[in-house]
């Protein structure tokens, strides 16, 4: 008999001011270029969550869906690491993406309305990340579920400043896999289809030790990575595809509200993306949810702008350090689907 999902109570709050503490672990120089095993490029897989499937909450924190109460059910895992180019230096304004199977193995995506029924409710299946200027990144998950063909794994996408595609890569467990029966499961990394294929230091470079967490009830784990990219990527101007920050001008919302006007100077074609709230010392950030109009639903987190000339988003959060970083890609760029 499958056991029961568990659930492990989550203090969000306390998952976000660790973030500024964790950033202080990325300020040590960055290794030498030719001691560096740059990331495999695999295969993206057929799961990448389409865009009615993508959470309208899809920060870095996968566990819990907004303000939602019940945590997704699993290990919580905890990922920090750093995005570097080809000569080992950090990437500012990387957007890293994040997604993987639940606990028991079903994915968010769906080729039908909306997310995989199948997939726990309370997972959030996909997240996404900016970075600062030290590249750094960190995301609060569970580990991975376990489904036919594959061994344990998670799915990254990076897409760096200047680049209108993602470059994707997975990452895997330095152990046996079993199943939630504590039966060893069939596919493992020596005789799974993708990691087979690396190299020997390509596999080294992804396959990952967990650790406990200090002082976990729970067994909370945590592990460091780093994606090493292949290109040195070129900061852009608007408007080639980068970002920019924007002030946000307080205004009225709906039932005695309060919401934050941004005006942007839109390209037609263009697609924008609000990032607010910095998560990290160096100013990282995570996405925020947004409107097109003053007091209607907040029902997006991305728009592609149909005219040329000023844009009106309005959102709930507002700006701690007084900025909203905009993030925008150009038309054809990877703007969060296939």
């Amino acid at each position: 008999m499958k056991p029961q999902p568990f659930h492990i109570p989550i203090d969000r709050r306390r998952f976000f001011k660790s973030m500024a503490a964790a950033s202080a672990g990325f300020t040590l120089p960055g290794y030498l270029a030719e001691a560096l095993t740059q990331s495999p490029i695999v295969t993206q897989g057929p799961y990448y969550p389409l865009a009615d499937d993508i959470p309208l909450d899809k920060d870095n924190d996968l566990v819990q869906l907004g303000d939602q109460l019940t945590a997704a059910a699993g290990i919580v895992t905890t990922i920090t690491g750093r995005i570097l180019d080809a000569n080992g230096d950090p990437v500012k304004n990387a957007l890293v993406e994040l997604w993987h199977a639940d606990q028991e193995g079903d994915y968010l995506y769906s080729t039908g309305t909306g997310r995989n029924s199948a997939c726990d409710e309370n997972f959030a299946g996909f997240g996404q990340f900016l970075t600062g200027s030290s590249g750094a990144f960190k995301f609060r998950t569970i580990k991975a579920g376990l489904y036919n063909g594959r061994t344990r794994h998670y799915h990254w996408g990076v897409t760096l400043p200047g680049r209108t595609t993602r470059s994707t890569t997975q990452t895997g467990w330095n152990e046996v896999a079993y199943d939630l029966n504590g039966q060893q499961w069939a596919t493992q990394n020596a005789n799974d289809n993708v990691f087979s294929s690396l190299t020997t230091a390509q596999k080294s470079s992804i396959l990952l030790d967990y650790l406990l967490v200090d002082g976990t009830t729970t067994g909370e784990v945590y592990a460091n990575w780093d994606f090493v990219s292949g290109f040195t990527p070129v900061e852009p101007e608007y408007p080639d595809a980068g970002g920019f920050l924007a002030s946000g001008e307080r205004v009225a919302g709906p039932n005695n509200t309060l919401r934050y006007k941004l005006t942007i100077p839109a390209y037609t074609n263009y697609c924008y993306e609000v990032y607010g709230n910095p998560t990290l010392a160096d100013l990282a950030w995570a996405a925020l949810p947004f409107s097109l109009t003053q007091t209607g639903e907040i029902d997006r987190h991305q728009h592609v702008a149909t005219a040329e000339g000023p844009l009106d988003i309005y959102v709930e959060a507002a700006a701690l350090k007084g900025f909203y970083k905009v993030s925008f890609r150009p038309p054809g760029a990877n703007t969060g689907t296939p």
